[in-house]
């Protein structure tokens, strides 16, 4: 991926660390962005996460944001994270240690 579609960066809050970025979704697809967010925010290798398509259906995903012309917003648990994405392009990342989405 284009380091220019993406600005990873960790914000903190009072007890709940974020990651968040933005990509280009003609360019790259949510899923992957996901993926990437919560390997950042969690320090784990993506390879190491549980499976996105345990979580979310990932194509379904996918085709939500790339097809959407309205504003669209998602929020689901993947692998310990609250997970947020927008049809602009952002995903947030909020570590959630009551979260057992699988490890």
């Amino acid at each position: 991926m284009k380091e220019a579609n993406q600005n990873i960066s960790n914000h903190v809050a009072k007890e709940t660390p974020e990651v968040r970025a933005t990509y280009d979704w003609d360019s790259t697809p949510p899923s992957t962005g996901v993926v990437e967010v919560v390997s950042s925010a969690t320090g784990r290798e993506p390879l190491a996460l549980p499976q996105l398509y345990g979580a979310i259906d990932s194509d379904a995903l996918d085709t939500l944001f790339r097809s959407s012309t309205v504003e669209t917003s998602l929020t689901f648990a993947f692998a310990d994270c609250e997970v947020t994405v927008t049809g602009d392009g952002e995903v947030v990342a909020k570590l959630d240690s009551d979260l057992d989405s699988g490890r």
